[in-house]
């Protein structure tokens, strides 16, 4: 018969014994160690991420222009509406005028969130691509300090055992008492915070008003919002305000003091500008307008991509085509000296809209003069057959 076991009167557990504190393992890193960190600082494997950060930033610059283009267009739209009727005489709003005032009611509330989530998540998106930057430059450090380390640890060690304590007594393990390993761990949460405090000392102008990311989308943004003629875009320093919030208003508006932040004031000379700058939309070598421009990093002259291609030799340099332009360029280093300058492209594509818009307004016009003429000319007629006979002389 098995023996049944009294569960609720077992004998309390013994006491703990008393430990000592715990201490993380020390050791240095042996030589596959170190090659290992070595090839990590050099590979590390961040081109997927570097790659995406760089679409998602294009892909909100492009977003934002496009929405404003959008806004700006059905503004236009509006204005040339209320114009026509202005010119008429006519107090009475058409159907499509009310339609539109009743939709930009809403739709700039809209996009101007939009434009404020886009610029919120740049910055951070250029935050992160900060911090992948560091990253490579701290574990450089690291597989510097930890070669270093390593070296004048067997160099003290050597010199210990060479000194006037004499081969008997140079116990291995008293030299790693004497000289401490230093934490690799430790290290790397050094560093990390050291370039997270560098990078947390710098203004909001430093950080993003000075990054040609952040700058390209403020200009995509600007343009469209402005469209061509409107006002000029502010200077970078004028790009956030002094409690670090940015100045996102749309150009023409005047809610810069709904947006500020409590308490703040507004600077008085906020209207400090780059003054707008005429460039030309058509290619320096094909002298017709762009499809595909491209501009380069060195001099920032535009071209059009097939037309470039074909200027550059296949072998050796050559010069800028632009005239008093001394940058050279090769076709070898086509991907690494010139991009696709999205600006550019969508000021191009304002210029045909724009272009497009005349035309069809100019029809709807011509459209309305001939009903006039017709209207004349059939009410003419109708009075012509209508109208009383002439009395015969008495």
């Amino acid at each position: 018969m098995p023996r049944l076991v009294n569960r609720g009167t077992a004998a309390p557990p013994s006491a703990a014994p008393d430990l000592p504190p715990y201490e993380p393992p020390s050791c240095p890193l042996n030589e596959a160690a170190r090659t290992a960190l070595g090839q990590l600082s050099n590979h590390r494997g961040t081109a997927p991420y570097e790659s995406q950060i760089k679409e998602a930033i294009r892909g909100l610059g492009l977003g934002v222009g496009d929405v404003h283009e959008r806004l700006l267009s059905q503004q236009q739209r509006l204005e040339a509406l209320r114009e026509r009727r202005r010119e008429k005489g006519l107090a009475e709003k058409s159907p499509e005028e009310e339609r539109l005032e009743e939709h930009l009611a809403s739709f700039e509330d809209e996009v101007d969130a939009v434009t404020r989530e886009s610029e919120e998540t740049l910055r951070g998106l250029i935050d992160m691509r900060n911090e992948l930057e560091d990253e490579a430059v701290i574990l450089g450090e690291l597989y510097t300090t930890a070669a270093t380390s390593s070296a004048a640890i067997a160099a003290a060690a050597q010199q210990r055992r060479g000194a006037d304590l004499g081969p008997e007594d140079g116990d291995e393990e008293d030299d790693r008492k004497a000289d401490p390993v230093p934490s690799s761990l430790d290290t790397l949460r050094e560093l990390r915070a050291w370039k997270l405090a560098e990078y947390t000392k710098l203004t909001p102008i430093q950080r993003y008003a000075r990054n040609n990311d952040y700058a390209g989308f403020k200009k995509l943004w600007h343009d469209a919002a402005a469209g061509e003629g409107g006002a000029p875009l502010p200077d970078a320093s004028r790009w956030f305000r002094s409690n670090g919030q940015p100045v996102m208003d749309r150009p023409g508006t005047d809610n810069r003091r709904a947006t500020a932040g409590a308490g703040e004031e507004d600077d008085d000379d906020d209207d400090v500008a780059v003054a707008r700058e005429f460039v030309s939309l058509k290619c320096p070598l094909t002298l017709r307008d762009m499809e595909q421009p491209y501009s380069n990093v060195k001099c920032k002259h535009t071209f059009e991509k097939s037309a470039i291609l074909d200027y550059l030799p296949r072998t050796g340099v050559v010069q800028c085509p632009q005239t008093g332009c001394s940058e050279t360029f090769s076709s070898a280093s086509f991907k690494d000296d010139f991009y696709l300058d999205e600006p550019m492209l969508r000021r191009i594509q304002r210029a045909r809209q724009t272009d497009r818009n005349n035309d069809m307004d100019e029809d709807e016009e011509d459209d309305e003069d001939d009903e006039d003429e017709a209207s004349m000319v059939v009410g003419d007629a109708r009075r012509v057959r209508g109208r009383m006979p002439k009395p015969e002389p008495q």
